[in-house]
């Protein structure tokens, strides 16, 4: 019960995110050979602003791989009611303009950190999971941030190479207050 309560209860609230069709995108999941793994369900769909990405194993093994294309689905191509096999990239299902100062901001629901990519990357390359047996993730709160001056998110996203944090908006008001900080904490 406490898990549900924890991981399971909180999305109910927000089926919406997850239940509609229209925006909805399978994706298959290249293994670094490059083969598809079947055993991998990804899939996003987004509500208005809101923007998900589920990503679940279904075997008792290891997974690791990118989750890049969506799988082919019939589309009308304007011409009437002609239709015809086609694919999306995971920028064009998370809605991304993927532009060279655009980063990506997600949140794991299950686990609660925050991660960051590169909006060019997630277009061209996919997003590199790493999956354990009967694993998932459920990113929410995906929002899409242009590069300051400075290049802070640049700057963030490097130095956390992939990794999460609690936090992306705290870690970036410390690395800014870096050169008060260090100092005092030296004083200390």
């Amino acid at each position: 019960i406490a898990r549900h309560e924890r991981e399971i209860f909180p999305l109910m609230h927000r089926r919406y995110l997850f239940s509609g069709t229209d925006s909805f995108l399978r994706y298959d999941f290249y293994a670094p050979d490059g083969h598809v793994n079947d055993d991998v369900f990804a899939y996003s769909n987004h509500h208005g602003d809101e923007r998900s990405l589920v990503i679940y194993h279904n075997r008792y093994a290891s997974a690791r791989g990118w989750v890049r294309l969506s799988a082919a689905f019939s589309a009308r191509t304007g011409r009437g009611d002609e239709r015809a096999l086609t694919q999306r990239t995971l920028a064009e299902g998370l809605g991304l303009q993927a532009g060279n100062d655009n980063y990506t901001i997600f949140r794991d629901h299950r686990s609660g950190l925050e991660y960051i990519r590169h909006s060019r990357e997630l277009a061209e390359n996919g997003l590199y999971v790493e999956l354990a047996a009967y694993d998932c993730h459920v990113f929410v709160d995906i929002r899409e941030v242009r590069d300051s001056a400075d290049g802070r998110y640049g700057q963030i996203a490097r130095f956390l190479n992939g990794r999460g944090i609690p936090s992306i908006d705290i870690a970036l008001r410390e690395m800014f207050l870096q050169p008060v900080l260090t100092p005092f904490r030296e004083l200390l």
